[in-house]
């Protein structure tokens, strides 16, 4: 037979409910409960309007634009193998 500590139990179920109940009643606050004051339950929509942003790619911190990288990767990778970071600018 298995012997269980019976104060350990009831201190236990104590616990859980009176964390039940203390989240039992702030589930239900005032503030919650008051009806709205003239605005409407549903949130409305924010407008859409010039806030349209242009994403562009991972800032480049090497400070050359592409057209500046692309002419360096052709002078640079002349006679190299096709591959790795001359992969497509061994010709032109």
């Amino acid at each position: 037979m298995q012997r269980t500590n019976h104060a350990r139990t009831a201190a236990a179920i104590l616990i859980i409910a009176l964390l039940g109940a203390a989240a039992a009643a702030t589930a239900a606050t005032p503030a919650d409960t008051a009806p709205a004051t003239g605005k409407s339950a549903k949130a409305k929509p924010k407008p859409r309007g010039a806030s349209t942003k242009v994403r562009r790619g991972p800032p480049n911190h090497s400070g050359e634009t592409t057209a500046e990288r692309d002419r360096r990767l052709y002078r640079e990778c002349q006679g190299l193998p096709n591959a790795g970071a001359c992969l497509g600018y061994t010709r032109r």
